[in-house]
């Protein structure tokens, strides 16, 4: 069965604000690939359509979506997107129904598990997934030849007159039974990372984990859910292995929302890159108190260069708040081990949370600078469907529901969340504040001069700083 993966195209503007075109990531879609590896298994012909991608670097839009369905004829559609999206879903449903009026179109990702009821939104939608798709989608597409009811498949999103119905799936334990992703689908040499993401080029990303077992409130965990689950260590060198050979990939973007929560399999993942004596650089995240000096040293061993802690927030209150589970002082511990392996420390930071305040805000830019990490991505606190803060939000706020493509994290026109204490503009001048504060510091300048060690250091450099200063 011919069978269309889609990711919906939308503006190079909507994906990336003025100053980043050039430099933002386009990362490729690894959930897309995961899901295409697992259809071509079962005997599908695959297509997948990464939209934002093309769009970002050849100005793909729905003119040329028009002319793949034409050309390819899918049976299925399956389209994933998020929260942000919706109306570029909405662009591509009627565009699929008005080329290809017998196709079967399914909604999957965060859109379609937090919001199952979007489906009475979309009158060109016929089904949708809940949670993750591989085992879901390929039993839709048995039941399909074989001209059986979709209704009551785990995993389903269905209408029932007016009434949206679903069974959530079982969640998928052994997740190596999932084939490596179908990067052979994919127009690799499109894909680039941020300049402060990689040190050596080719570069990409890979995932080696699922689900997050901590309960941060402005978490989403609607497809993969609160179950931790890993690949096995070889599993995931062999991927490693295999990115080396067949792509000759010589950085990795380690995308696990915590990539040590097993230690002892982060230590056999180690081991195996040492032992095949393969020659790649990578980065990953983690949870400052989910590791420790010997472990890091292991990792840098084995070519880990930067290792991302979800900070979050430099005042107390805001991390007992938003239950992050860490103090302060077990923040600074994890990012000193982190500095004495000899490892660049990543620092995520929010702002704007419900209830948070503007000196908390001041407290959070002065923390990063105390920390002084490597790199501090500053984002904007964005309540999104299916969390904790999206209801705390609408109590203590206001959510701007009206626009969803500001629901982004990442500077946004328009603030997703005013809070009681602080408008949007206030918002959106700390943020402006928090970068030039952390950024344009001597001590700071100084620092990244001491690490060029050749031209493309040089580049990378001046390439991240504009984007982030909004040069």
């Amino acid at each position: 069965m011919k069978v269309l993966l889609l990711h919906p195209p939308y503006p190079k503007d909507d994906i990336f604000r003025k100053s980043m075109k050039r430099v933002g990531a386009v990362l490729p879609p690894l959930g897309l690939a995961y899901l295409a590896s697992m259809l071509e298994k079962e005997s599908h012909e695959v297509k997948i359509i990464d939209g934002p991608a093309l769009a970002a670097v050849e100005d793909y839009g729905f003119e040329e979506l028009a002319n793949d369905l034409r050309n390819f004829k899918p049976k299925v559609v399956g389209i994933s997107a998020a929260y942000s999206q919706i109306e570029y879903v909405r662009n591509s449903l009627s565009l699929i129904k008005a080329i290809v009026p017998e196709c079967i179109t399914v909604l999957g990702g965060s859109l379609a598990t937090s919001m199952p009821e979007i489906l009475n939104e979309f009158k060109n939608l016929d089904y949708g997934v809940y949670g993750e798709a591989e085992f879901t989608f390929a039993e839709i597409l048995k039941k399909i030849e074989s001209n059986k009811a979709l209704e009551n498949t785990e995993g389903l999103i269905w209408r029932e007159g007016s009434e949206v119905k679903f069974l959530k799936p079982k969640i998928i334990m052994n997740i190596d039974d999932i084939p490596m992703p179908a990067r052979h689908l994919l127009r690799m040499e499109i894909y680039r990372p941020s300049p402060a993401n990689y040190r050596r080029l080719p570069a990409t990303t890979i995932m080696t984990s699922r689900g997050c077992p901590y309960q941060c409130i402005f978490c989403s965990k609607s497809v993969e859910g609160g179950v931790f689950r890993a690949h096995s260590a070889k599993r995931v060198v062999d991927e490693i292995e295999s990115l080396v050979k067949d792509y000759r990939i010589k950085d990795i973007q380690i995308f696990d929302d915590t990539f040590t929560c097993i230690q002892k399999r982060t230590e056999e993942i180690c081991k195996g890159i040492i032992e095949r004596n393969l020659d790649i650089r990578w980065n990953c995240m983690t949870r400052a108190d989910n590791i420790d000096l010997e472990l890091l040293k292991l990792m840098k061993k084995a070519g880990c260069y930067e290792v991302g802690f979800g900070i979050e927030s430099g005042s107390e209150r805001i991390l007992k708040f938003i239950d992050k589970g860490l103090t302060k002082e077990q923040i600074r511990k994890g990012v000193e081990e982190a500095k004495e392996a000899g490892l660049d420390i990543r620092g995520l930071f929010m702002i704007g949370f419900p209830t948070e305040t503007k000196e908390e805000i001041l407290e959070t830019i002065e923390f990063a600078k105390e920390l002084d990490v490597d790199v501090a991505q500053f984002m904007v606190a964005t309540p999104l469907p299916g969390t904790k803060m999206w209801e705390i939000a609408k109590e203590k706020g206001v959510v701007n529901e009206s626009d969803c493509a500001s629901f982004t994290f990442y500077a946004p026109d328009k603030m997703p969340f005013s809070s009681d204490l602080l408008s949007g503009e206030e918002l959106a001048e700390l943020y402006r504040k928090s970068n030039k504060s952390f950024y344009l510091r001597p001590k700071f300048i100084f620092k990244q001069l001491m690490k060029i060690r050749n031209f493309n250091d040089v580049k990378r450099n001046y390439e991240a700083v504009r984007g982030v200063m909004g040069l």
